[in-house]
């Protein structure tokens, strides 16, 4: 059961469900709900493997989006990274961040196979050769390799412009092995939200932030400021609507290397139109609102009502005080 605040606020909560191009992260299609405040739009869409102290954070991060007011000079813009996922063709998708997207840092899956993995390598590295454009890839493992794994396929990575691979292993030991054995810099991701910062500096090069899983903008600051090494800026497959407090994470945080927030060219519906993609390699730094029209179109059914309901419920109840004082005095 909700106290009056959480019925309040879940009142004004709008249901989605947008579809994906392809596979990605294991899923075809992401769901949430939105809320309005007085700052914008907030957007809570957990991945259901997530926790209720994860959701938890997640709604912080949606509330402190609509109702905690963000200043951003007109014109701001960050520059990003493209994405390619597991299921999508290396050439193709390659051309299209290149070509279409204007990136020059371009982000992979990988760690599924090796021999496969270098393939995919082989076919972006070429694919931009053929358009005379230099390249710099990040690597993105999702902790799939062993030590063991990790320490052959860094040897064969280090023939090709690897700017930094994301959480090559699950464990802080095997990372912190692997660190002290490889050349090419390694990034961390899940150990941060797994771990927080503790000790980051002795098993990783850089720290991998997404705002939404970690709680906020501010939580997100605090932690970029205190883990000890730099920081990129990423997302978690939220729709264009809740992409903008990463995008002001990104502005604020690091400003001089390409944030991870491409993955509007994920999506094949959103909730605006047009979906927020990459344009001459950047980003601008703006709110998108959703449209009505599209809020209809992409409006979820019953059951799945149901599931958010239990989330937010669930999630609603670890929040902080300091949510709930920012939505009584908005609400």
């Amino acid at each position: 059961m909700l106290n009056p605040l959480g019925e309040k606020l879940w009142s004004t909560g709008q249901f989605f469900g947008v579809d994906l191009q392809h596979e990605f992260r294991g899923v075809t299609a992401r769901s949430g709900v939105l809320f309005p405040g007085p700052a914008g739009w907030g957007e809570f869409s957990p991945f259901t493997d997530y926790s209720d102290q994860q959701a938890a954070l997640w709604l912080t991060a949606a509330i402190e989006a609509a109702y905690l007011p963000t200043d951003i000079p007109p014109g701001a813009f960050v520059s990003v990274n493209a994405i390619i996922g597991d299921h999508e063709d290396a050439v193709v998708a390659t051309r299209r961040a290149i070509e279409i997207f204007g990136c020059t840092t371009i982000k992979i899956k990988l760690g599924s196979d090796l021999m496969r993995d270098l393939e995919r390598l082989d076919s972006i590295v070429s694919t931009a050769g053929t358009v005379n454009q230099s390249i710099l890839i990040r690597v993105d493992i999702n902790g799939r390799w062993s030590l063991e794994q990790a320490l052959i396929a860094f040897k064969e990575l280090n023939r090709y412009p690897i700017e930094y691979v994301e959480q090559p292993c699950a464990d802080q030991e095997s990372l912190r092995e692997l660190h002290q054995r490889v050349n090419i810099p390694i990034a961390v991701d899940e150990s941060i939200r797994v771990h927080h910062h503790k000790s980051v500096r002795e098993f990783a090069d850089i720290a991998i932030v997404k705002v939404s899983p970690l709680g906020g903008l501010r939580a997100t600051r605090h932690i970029a400021e205190n883990i000890g090494v730099p920081v990129r800026v990423s997302g978690a497959l939220e729709t264009s609507v809740g992409l903008f407090p990463s995008l002001v994470a990104a502005w604020q945080l690091a400003p001089d290397h390409p944030a991870g927030l491409g993955t509007g060219a994920l999506f094949a519906t959103d909730l605006v139109t047009p979906i927020t993609v990459p344009n001459k390699g950047v980003i601008a730094v703006q709110r998108r609102d959703p449209d009505p029209t599209l809020l209809t179109a992409h409006a979820l059914g019953p059951l799945d009502q149901q599931y958010w309901r239990q989330r937010f419920e669930a999630a609603f109840h670890l929040l902080p005080q300091e949510s709930r004082d920012l939505l009584t005095a908005g609400l």
